[in-house]
């Protein structure tokens, strides 16, 4: 589970990543369940992706991609592999909102 208060978000991606670096620098948290293990990521992780599906499109290309960005999350993966050739997009945190900077 990732959730974002800032971003008034939680839900639970296809994939994150989180560094030492930010957890280190409490970008990120780790909140512990109630019997054991960690069960939830606070706040900003360094990298989100998201696979696309036909129920997904709008969710993963405007609202999450919104969200995510609000949240500060530096890097959203973005994989469409529902036809041939498959997309897969790297966006990078700016000022101004994700920009692509690597598309397969």
């Amino acid at each position: 589970m990732l959730t974002n208060l800032v971003a008034d978000i939680s839900g639970n991606p296809d994939g994150t990543f989180v560094s030492n670096k930010a957890l280190a620098a409490e970008r990120v948290r780790l909140v512990e369940g109630a019997d054991e293990g960690f069960v939830e990521l606070e706040g900003s992780p360094d990298m989100v992706l998201e696979v696309v599906s036909r129920g997904s499109v709008h969710k993963d290309t405007v609202v999450l991609r919104d969200a995510y960005w609000e949240a500060g999350v530096r890097e959203y993966w973005l994989v469409d592999a529902r036809r041939e050739p498959l997309t897969f997009d790297i966006l990078r945190h700016t000022a101004k909102g994700f920009a692509a900077t690597r598309k397969f």
